[in-house]
């Protein structure tokens, strides 16, 4: 376990991030999911696509619909419904559609 520790802060300070959303959202990261995606869609790997498809997907909804404020319950029922129409999504795509 110690390894992968410090593999994984080997490529934070790589890139320069400091947090797991900095991660996220940095560009290489980015094209490193967007080639293993289509990757997986070639090779037909249905559920490692999904995989991917929810990682990106939850971090970007998480990323612009969280509710700055804790107070505010408009931002919190639109968040909640992102991410319950984003798993409705994945559910369909991953298990419905043939």
């Amino acid at each position: 376990m110690e390894t992968m520790a410090r593999f994984f802060e080997y490529i934070n300070n790589l890139l320069g991030v400091t947090t797991p959303m900095e991660l996220v959202f940095h560009p290489i990261f980015i094209g490193i999911c967007v080639a293993a995606l289509i990757y997986s869609i070639v090779k037909q790997w249905k559920f490692f696509s999904l995989g991917i498809t929810g990682l990106m997907g939850g971090a970007a909804t998480y990323h612009y619909l969280y509710p700055k404020e804790a107070n505010d319950l408009g931002e919190l029922i639109s968040f909640i419904a992102a991410v319950l129409g984003l798993a409705l999504v994945l559910i369909y795509l991953g298990f419905v559609r043939e």
